[in-house]
């Protein structure tokens, strides 16, 4: 709280990733450090998910709500050699965030449906077919759930667009190495 008023930025602790840093150390030392704001090209799920999910870092905003490339750890011990700690913590996240600006990239050359065909070779059940298989019942079933609501054209064709990708994200690099992303990029690369 001390970091966050003195820096003028607002943080919302995830309450599990609270009790977990609160359970991982006896001495607790905070301190902030930040990253290029090159990154925040990337969508920031991704950052705050390599912030939190993977570094247990508490990711931070502006007065107006907007992610900065800033971030807030604690540190199992006393301030100490703090700029180390700090430098060493940089690091590994710039290395993470480096491989997510890899994946958003590389997945950005290929269009979805290079993604829903590759679909046809992930299996989602031994006994009733692939992945794709499995989005094309959903189709099915999504297209007699819209005729008996009585949806519009426009409201069927969404409907039928949105169960033919829904899966797509699922064998791009992004959802490969960030798992917990699954549907969140799909969304994004739509």
């Amino acid at each position: 709280k001390a970091i966050a008023e003195s820096n003028r930025w607002n943080v919302t602790p995830n309450p599990g990733l609270l009790e977990e840093v609160n359970n991982l150390v006896e001495w607790p030392t905070a301190f902030n450090g930040g990253f290029d704001e090159k990154y925040l090209a990337i969508p920031e799920e991704v950052l705050i998910t390599s912030m939190r999910d993977h570094q247990r870092f508490f990711f931070v905003r502006d007065q107006a709500g907007k992610l900065l490339p800033n971030f807030i750890s604690v540190r199992n011990g006393n301030e100490e050699f703090i700029e180390n700690v700090v430098r060493g913590n940089e690091k590994v996240l710039t290395a993470r965030l480096e491989d997510a600006a890899f994946f958003y990239e590389e997945d950005q050359k290929h269009d979805i449906n290079y993604y829903v065909d590759r679909l046809k070779k992930v299996s989602f059940h031994d006994k009733i077919g692939s992945m794709y298989e499995k989005m094309q019942r959903v189709n099915s079933i999504a297209k007699v759930i819209g005729n008996t609501l009585n949806l519009n054209q426009t409201e069927l064709d969404d409907i039928d667009r949105a169960t033919m990708i829904y899966k797509f994200d699922l064998v791009t690099g992004m959802v490969g190495e960030f798992s917990e992303l699954q549907g969140v990029m799909g969304e994004k690369y739509a």
